[in-house]
């Protein structure tokens, strides 16, 4: 069976370093998905039109995964069989082993529709990441009934900073969709290991300070919503992840950072401050609401004016210490001098 590894032995077996380097490196994380691990994998080896590798690191499952992984030949795959140390790590094992210029994600429940690599090669000229959009099915690829994963995903074509304040909100990139650039993954620390399940969307933030981020409405995935998806509630644990993440990308590029963002596609100082509190508001987390005050005390310092809405009104209704009487920009109450 081509490239092996037969963890009780070795860990892995090398690459012939004298292959041209691929295009495109796959990293399949496997786990307990010997229903769906199979169909994963040839629906990465039939995409055309690119060159590319497939590094399956299968984490320890119980099921009989590892075998139906090493029935597949192919000279482009490659299998790592390791005990199990979470998914972070088997991707990071897996992105160090990877040679290709881009780099794709894949989960072994989901998969690649024809021509998903070839298309999303050529949009992400100029980017540090693309994004296609998926399709949401069942465990058996039937539309899925509930609309709300497909809608929670589905968002317009858009580059650069208008993707990372929409990061601001959710993590909207779905995971398997993005294709990005494997130098900057590595350079950025790749995926953290204490992270379970956010840590796709802690990427997409690093990422995001390197270069432009690019998004683009075609459907090029089935990801599988079968009722034991990894991700697939809110958890006082994931939004916990969810606001590591995102408080470690305000603190590491400054809110002037993320508001210089705003400001290059055409807005306002006062605009791009104003833009930014109500992206941090609309993310609902409470760990980053000091950023949101000091983004209204500047606002106020800057003497731009707030338009009352309820957003606006709940955050000054739940701040006490930013509240004094008299009107300021349109609210009943404002910032103390």
């Amino acid at each position: 069976m081509h490239g092996v590894a037969e963890s009780a032995k070795i860990d892995f077996v090398p690459m012939d370093v004298n292959q041209p380097a691929p295009d495109i490196s796959i990293l399949v994380s496997s786990y307990n998905h010997a229903l769906f691990v199979e169909g994963a994998i040839r629906s990465c080896l039939s995409q055309q039109g690119v060159s590319l590798e497939v590094l399956v690191v299968d984490d320890g499952s119980t099921d009989d995964s590892p075998a139906r992984i090493q029935a597949i030949e192919d000279p482009r795959l490659r299998i790592f069989l390791q005990k199990n140390r979470g998914l972070s790590r088997a991707l990071n094992r897996a992105l160090a082993e990877a040679r290709g210029r881009w780099v794709k994600f894949l989960p072994s429940d989901d998969r690649l529709l024809p021509g998903c690599l070839a298309r999303q090669l050529a949009a992400a000229a100029g980017s540090v990441a693309s994004f296609c959009l998926p399709e949401v099915v069942d465990a058996d690829l039937r539309p899925l009934p509930d609309p709300a994963p497909q809608a929670w995903f589905d968002m317009p074509t858009a580059t650069g900073p208008q993707v990372a304040i929409d990061l601001l909100d959710r993590n909207c990139l779905s995971a398997p969709c993005g294709l990005f650039s494997r130098v900057a993954a590595l350079e950025a620390g790749g995926f953290d290991p204490s992270m379970r399940i956010a840590q796709d969307y802690d990427l997409w933030l690093r990422l995001a300070s390197r270069g432009d981020l690019h998004r683009f409405p075609e459907r090029l995935v089935q990801v599988r919503w079968h009722g034991a998806n990894q991700s697939g509630a809110v958890t006082s644990a994931t939004e916990g992840e969810r606001a590591l993440a995102l408080v470690r990308a305000l603190t590491r590029d400054g809110l002037s950072g993320w508001r210089e963002r705003i400001e290059s596609m055409g807005a306002t100082a006062d605009k791009a401050l104003r833009v930014l509190l109500l992206a941090l508001l609309d993310s609902g987390l409470p760990q980053v609401r000091p950023f949101a005050c000091e983004l209204a005390i500047e606002i106020r310092e800057a003497g731009g004016e707030l338009a009352s809405e309820p957003r606006l009104e709940e955050f000054f209704a739940d701040s006490p210490e930013l509240m004094r009487p008299g009107p300021w920009g349109g609210l009943a109450k404002g910032i103390p001098s």
